[in-house]
């Protein structure tokens, strides 16, 4: 489980957060909110992309605090430049994975299953700079589920795709999170989003 405790960061002198909040395993959790209240803040410390002036962060009893960000359980989605311009799109998705990961067998079978499920057969040989912004975001996500690091965090991934396909993003989203019992947050500003996903919902608000 995903545990945040009194975890606190401060933009400047005028702007503080403070979260509390679980996520278990196997459980996708919808962020809401309107802009500037928290939610890719929160992501970041999560990721150890910032650092929280107090309070707890765990991931099963497991203090990440004290983990630099590569060492972090965590694969972050961003809304855009996810990915590295000088590589296919195939070698993107490979890159981030450790040697023993990529020994896994039938790694590629699985990579290209995931190309075929979000609608991007025959894209593996392109270079970023040749598909659209919409297909980018799903050879991103392509990545993160090839990886199946425990704690997946998503801002706005989905956000370039039409409802269509950011429904067959979420079907391979829980699909995934629940066979590999990871936990996800996804930041989202369109309430459609959670109710597809039948998910817990989090609205953060500034006090």
């Amino acid at each position: 489980m995903l545990q945040i405790e009194g975890l606190c960061f401060n933009w400047g002198e005028d702007l503080h957060f403070t979260y509390g909040l679980s996520v278990a395993r196997g459980e996708i959790l919808a962020l809401q909110g309107r802009s500037g209240v928290g939610k890719t803040t929160l992501l970041e410390l999560i990721a150890g992309f910032q650092t929280p002036t107090a309070g707890k962060l765990t991931w099963d009893d497991i203090d990440l605090l004290g983990l630099q960000p590569w060492q972090r359980p965590v694969t972050t989605v961003f809304q855009a430049d996810n990915l590295f311009a000088h590589l296919t799109c195939l070698n993107n998705v490979i890159v981030g994975l450790g040697p023993k990961e990529k020994m896994r067998p039938n790694l590629l079978n699985q990579i290209h299953d995931y190309f075929a499920q979000l609608g991007l057969a025959g894209l593996q040989q392109r270079m970023p700079s040749q598909i659209s912004g919409g297909q980018q975001q799903r050879v991103a996500l392509v990545r993160a589920l090839i990886r199946a690091r425990p704690i997946l965090l998503l801002d706005e991934s989905f956000s370039a795709l039409d409802w269509e396909m950011r429904q067959e993003c979420f079907d391979a989203l829980k699909t995934v999170v629940k066979s590999h019992n990871m936990a996800a947050l996804l930041v989202s500003h369109d309430s459609r989003d959670a109710a597809y996903l039948r998910c817990r919902e989090l609205r953060l608000t500034l006090l």
